[in-house]
């Protein structure tokens, strides 16, 4: 199953709300409120709801019965939603308007994708923007289609002498053993309709980007 976490309007992708509006949605903070705002009515709504008005968080309250919880909490207000999707079963996750503001956020949502047991029990968590889709891959084969939208991608290794492989890359590699820091896998581009990656050894963020907002 899949669902969209949409934490506000930041860096949304062209034509959001008209190409995902009929997909199920859940709200977190300020997200909430602009969905319902669109007619969308969220599976769930989480957060402290720091960043609405009080009319706004008035407006929630009485009309969907959130109860926001305390902004001193363990955990940020979009692990929370992704921790209560995977609870009701979602193993397909993308998250939405979570960049282009703080870096501690951007930086608390790229964790969120490297949280163990996700990775252990398979869940599939996107980071999404108008100019980047983020991701983890495990170790194992994927493969991803060329795509005039994200042009370019790159890998970051998040351990220690990683290795990966690249096929059908303008860029390929073969048993490349990487280490964290290196910028190796920076900026290649799929050159055949698929590029095949496999990781042999370790983990990566697999980043695909493009120059201008899709």
């Amino acid at each position: 199953m899949h669902i969209n976490l949409l934490c506000g309007l930041r860096h949304l992708p062209n034509h959001f709300f008209e190409k995902h509006s009929q997909e199920t949605f859940a709200g977190v903070d300020r997200g909430a409120f602009e969905l319902t705002k669109r007619g969308i009515e969220p599976l769930f709504m989480i957060g402290d709801f720091d960043s609405v008005t009080d009319d706004e968080r008035q407006e929630l309250i009485e009309t969907y019965g959130i109860e926001p919880l305390k902004p001193e909490k363990d955990d940020t207000d979009l692990a929370l939603a992704v921790d209560e999707a995977v609870k009701r079963g979602y193993k397909h996750i993308n998250m939405y308007g979570a960049t282009g503001g703080r870096l501690d956020h951007f930086m608390g949502a790229l964790q969120i994708l490297e949280k163990p047991y996700y990775i252990n029990v398979g869940i599939h968590i996107r980071l999404i923007d108008s100019q980047n889709e983020i991701q983890l891959i495990n170790e194992g084969k994927h493969q991803i289609e060329r795509l005039d939208a994200y042009p370019y991608v790159s890998f970051i290794p998040l351990r220690p002498n990683a290795v990966i492989s690249l096929e059908g890359f303008k860029y390929g590699l073969n048993h490349e053993v990487l280490e964290e820091g290196s910028t190796l896998t920076i900026s290649n581009e799929v050159e055949d309709d698929i590029g095949y990656i496999t990781v042999e050894r370790g983990m990566f963020l697999q980043m695909r980007s493009s120059d201008k907002p899709s």
